[in-house]
């Protein structure tokens, strides 16, 4: 297998070379050669690391455009701006037109207040929505602008700056017009029932605020339920825009959310960040760019962006979601477990990530203290529906056997909710696992595959329940099928290979334990499977 590994990443260098020599580049010296392949082979492999590593070491001149555009993107996604501007620069050198190094300079120009229109002139239309660069325009020059030439019926985006740009300016009449256009669109934009909420706060539109204000509470983006003067004292929560450099952050927050909701995530990122760099602490943006980096596999960088979250943070709930998500990702369970640790101690009443904590811990073999957390949330007086963590505390103590407590929690949960298939095949199972109540596990579990008919292990254990009650052949029907559901597990095919046995096919019971062992070298039961192969039952 490694033979095989060293001659695949070989195949790769010299495809990626030959590719090289094809953009016309062939007298480059052989360190930047390297160089570049390590990078691009880094690239083509999600190893950040080397990515970030050997990005900076290629020679930009005797890069073609396709990579310069790419390295551009990782200079950018590294946080690398005076690598951006000078890799910006060589492109735009080279073609005047190119979109990204063209909205690069736009934003570096922004920030040094130096101007921004040759840039703009640069990004042909026929390429790009027009209309981004029209919101761009609204931003510029913002001190000597009173006004704007804005059509009265004009599109989403044109409408929502046309109406943040009077805003700023006390321009209340045509403020309120613009707005008005956004909201007859009823758009369902969290960013944007952020801003809607903020003017009807501003404007003392008590109906209003109080309306979106329900919408974005039943988001469930954050457990704390602020109110409308909650809000109208803190509307810095709010992100409000409060300059044309928060304006033009908005820009490239709709432009990246466009880019997104296209699945077209590496350009996503690239606007998104440019949005960060205008403004750091742009909370949706942050959601946003986070998600777009996930998509990449950029993980790692997606948890960096969601560091050190305000707990007061109206995303404060998405925002630590998600970075559970990305530790669970990577793997990093300790770390995970501490951040849930955390947030409950600090806020023992939020019973959602109490579950989710001791779901963690069951996961991880830490079955006494997930039962811990599971009773807690069991005896909390706000949980309605007690099943599913009834279920849970069951099997954490069925694996540590302590069987009379899992045997209440698996009933008690059934008798809550009778119809759950899931609940019927863990007590039912784990019953045939100790071969008693054997027609009440069958009973169970022939009504938990009329609910459940496709589940695998739900059709085994009614199949293994026939096999215990002796009735072979039908055991036989339901594990084979089973199998088919489920060919590579090895605990499948072993209880088919004994209902084959008992039903006097004896060639196939063998060879089904063999596929056992095949399937899984390291089985549990691998040395009674020896036996079996060698004796039978």
């Amino acid at each position: 297998m490694a033979q095989i590994i060293q001659v695949c990443k070989y195949l790769i260098f010299i495809l990626l070379l030959f590719q090289f020599k094809l953009s016309g580049t062939t007298d480059l010296r052989t360190n930047n050669i390297g160089s570049f392949l390590s990078w691009n082979y880094a690239k083509q492999s999600s190893d950040l690391v080397n990515q970030k590593f050997f990005f900076p070491k290629v020679d930009l001149e005797k890069i073609d455009n396709k990579y310069l555009e790419e390295l551009l993107i990782d200079s950018i996604i590294f946080n690398d701006w005076n690598k951006s501007n000078l890799i910006s620069k060589i492109i735009l050198e080279r073609d005047k037109t190119n979109i990204l190094a063209n909205f690069f300079q736009v934003v570096e120009n922004f920030i040094t207040n130096k101007p921004i229109d040759k840039y703009l002139k640069g990004i042909d239309p026929k390429y790009f929505d027009s209309n981004f660069v029209r919101a761009i325009n609204i931003w510029s020059d913002f001190d000597k602008k009173s006004s704007l030439s804005v059509e009265e019926d004009c599109v989403p985006i044109i409408c929502l700056h046309a109406a943040l740009f009077y805003k700023k300016k006390n321009n209340k009449k045509k403020e309120e017009f613009f707005f008005q256009k956004i909201i007859n669109k009823d758009f369902v934009s969290l960013r944007l029932k952020e801003i809607l909420l903020l003017n009807s706060l501003e404007t003392k539109n008590e109906i209003s605020a109080l309306k979106i204000n329900k919408e974005l509470q039943k988001s469930n983006v954050n457990f704390q339920k602020y109110n409308e003067i909650f809000l109208t004292n803190n509307k810095q929560l709010l992100n409000p825009i409060n300059n044309a450099k928060d304006g033009l952050a908005e820009v490239f927050y709709n432009i990246s959310s466009w880019y997104f909701s296209n699945d077209l995530y590496k350009y996503s990122i690239f606007f998104g960040k440019l949005s960060m760099r205008l403004r750091q602490n742009f909370n949706s943006m942050k959601i946003l760019l986070a998600g777009s980096l996930s998509q990449m596999n950029l993980e790692q960088l997606g948890l960096q962006e969601l560091d050190k979250l305000n707990n007061q943070n109206i995303y404060y709930l998405k925002m630590l979601k998600m970075r559970l998500v990305f530790l669970e990702k990577l793997g990093k369970t300790d770390l995970f477990i501490d951040e849930i640790v955390s947030f409950t101690s600090r806020f023992p009443n939020e019973i959602e990530m109490k579950v989710l904590l001791a779901d963690k811990y069951r996961q991880t073999k830490k079955y006494e203290e997930a039962i811990k957390i599971y009773t807690q949330v069991i005896d909390h007086k706000s949980l309605l529906n007690k099943s599913n963590i009834l279920y849970s505390r069951g099997i954490s103590y069925e694996r540590i056997n302590r069987w009379n407590s899992a045997e209440k929690d698996f009933k008690t949960s059934l008798n809550l909710n009778p119809e759950d298939p899931y609940v019927m095949n863990y007590l039912a199972y784990s019953w045939l696992d100790r071969e008693i109540n054997i027609p009440k596990a069958l009973k169970l579990l022939i009504r938990a595959v009329e609910i459940e008919p496709t589940d695998a292990y739900i059709r085994d254990s009614l199949g293994w329940a026939y096999y215990l009650a002796k009735n072979f052949e039908e055991s036989i029907t339901h594990l084979e099928k089973a199998v088919v559901m489920l060919p590579d597990d090895a605990t499948l095919n072993d209880h088919l290979g004994d209902a084959y046995w008992m039903s006097d096919r004896k060639s196939e019971a063998k060879s089904q334990w063999k596929k056992v062992l095949n399937l899984d070298p390291d089985y549990k039961e691998k040395e009674n499977i020896k036996k079996k192969i060698s004796r039978g039952l």
